[in-house]
């Protein structure tokens, strides 16, 4: 019995053992719940912040610490919300900052109703030509109690008193709080256009924007120094009312009394006061068939100001005929008629053309650098802009838009067959460089063709209309008829 009570006893200790380490297993901790607090946010200026807390919870109900919790929001136009939780609000409107963790999830409501005010950005107060519409776009701005702009606001653009049109009349503020609308056509006198914003707590909502309308006032006067048939005479017609549109505000009288030949052999005695310009036209011989097609220059120009005020175009008989039937006779004419309105013909003796006669001649005209931007030119880094014409000799360079960049536009020195060949509201804005009141909306449409500035090969036969700035003195005129200053040829 002695020996049984010894194996007895180590079976009843390891039973009992055994027993008292059942009940104490390691505790795995399960999240089973996701807080967030507060449960809502409320904004009323954009830029505010706040930040939101999340909370992991076991099976037990207690925080499981260092859990990894992921934020999002599902409006980022509203709200955005950084990883470690802080909202921020950038839009009036309502989000939701999500947070997520494992298989949980929890979201805080937010709403953003900052305070607001309507203001007018752009496009107020403009004049145009009755029927086109406004060189500027009309926009407004949103912008909240703190100045911040404030993106995603519905904007309705309407016509109030005038009879104009708009297109692209609802619009939405972008990032910078912009709206604008699409084009706003003026008529004849006074118009306004209101700018609406949607939402409450805007003031200054809803907002007037005026213009005015007027009459074209610019007169080409075409005067014939030789005879020309009908169809020549459309292509002048034709070019000249083009101009007419594009050139609409009128330039100061000019007196000139001048002698015969003053604008070169063949010209006629000027005795009279000039609006707004003179073009004497002759057709006769220059060099022969395809070389020199046509000539063109003022030779009169106001002081101050120096828009010209008596001009001539000059053209070659052995090329007028096969130009008319080929078509290109009206696009020549229009050309050869901007060089006499100043383009390349006056832009050295402003001082609008940087590295003349170097390899990057670049026109800086505010104007005209703006509208080449907005029509494709942006990216343009080969050189400075607008780039001009650094080749093909005298009469080419340094006076027209280079080949390699606008290639169909018509003011290279280069005409395209096959194709149009657009004059664009960059050349539109040129002259407005010049100081002539200008018409944008009756340029033709053109997208910068050639951003990388690279002569390629060209896809169609080109008509390269040579040295085609008509070298003359240049008298520079003052309104009482007096020449101020004289412009030598180079």
């Amino acid at each position: 019995m002695p020996v049984t009570r010894r194996l007895w006893a180590p079976i009843t200790f390891v039973t009992i053992a055994l027993a008292a380490c059942k009940g104490t297993e390691p505790f795995v901790p399960v999240a089973t719940t996701l807080h967030v607090a507060p449960s809502s946010l409320s904004f009323t200026s954009l830029g505010a912040t706040r930040q939101v807390v999340a909370v992991v919870l076991d099976q037990r109900a207690d925080t499981i610490k260092h859990a990894s919790v992921v934020w999002s929001s599902d409006n980022s136009g509203v709200a955005t919300v950084s990883a470690v939780g802080l909202v921020t609000a950038v839009g009036n409107g309502s989000a939701h900052a999500v947070a997520t963790s494992g298989g949980l999830s929890a979201q805080v409501t937010v709403s953003v109703q900052a305070a607001a005010q309507l203001i007018k950005a752009a496009g107020d107060g403009q004049t145009g030509l009755t029927g086109y519409a406004l060189n500027i776009a009309p926009a407004v701005v949103v912008r909240d109690a703190a100045s911040f702009p404030v993106p995603n606001v519905a904007v309705t653009f309407a016509v109030a008193s005038g009879g104009g049109s708009v297109t692209g009349a609802n619009a939405t503020t972008g990032s910078d709080g912009v709206a604008t609308v699409g084009s706003w056509t003026v008529q004849l006198g006074t118009n306004t256009l209101t700018a609406t914003a949607s939402g409450s707590g805007i003031t200054g909502n809803p907002v007037t924007l005026a213009a005015t309308g007027v009459s074209a006032a610019y007169h080409i006067d075409v005067r014939y120094l030789t005879a020309v048939t009908h169809a020549q005479r459309e292509a002048f017609d034709s070019a000249a009312a083009q101009w007419e549109r594009l050139i609409y505000g009128d330039v100061p009288d000019e007196f000139a009394s001048f002698p015969a030949g003053t604008c070169g052999p063949g010209t006629p005695v000027i005795n009279e006061t000039i609006d707004d310009i003179i073009i004497f036209v002759q057709l006769d011989s220059i060099d022969g068939p395809g070389k020199t097609l046509g000539q063109a220059g003022p030779c009169l120009i106001r002081d101050p100001g120096f828009q010209p005020g008596v001009g001539v175009m000059h053209f070659d008989t052995a090329d007028v005929a096969g130009l008319l039937a080929a078509g290109k006779f009206d696009e020549v004419v229009r050309h050869e008629m901007g060089h006499v309105l100043g383009f390349g013909t006056v832009w050295q003796s402003l001082g609008l053309v940087p590295g003349a006669g170097g390899t990057d001649p670049h026109f800086i005209g505010a104007q005209a650098t703006a509208a080449f931007d907005r029509n494709g030119g942006q990216p343009y880094s080969v050189g400075a802009k607008v780039p001009v014409e650094n080749c093909c000799g005298l009469g080419t360079q340094d006076s027209h838009w280079r080949e390699t960049v606008f290639a169909t536009e018509l003011m290279t020195g280069f005409l395209n067959s096959g194709v149009p060949n657009p004059l664009s509201v960059i050349t539109t804005a040129a002259m407005g460089d010049l100081g002539y009141v200008v018409n944008y909306a009756a340029s033709e449409p053109y997208t910068v063709a050639n951003v990388a500035g690279l002569r390629a090969q060209a896809s169609f036969s080109q008509i390269e209309l040579g040295d085609d700035i008509l070298r003359l003195p240049i008298l520079v005129v003052d309104r009482r008829g007096k020449v101020t200053r004289i412009i030598r040829p180079k």
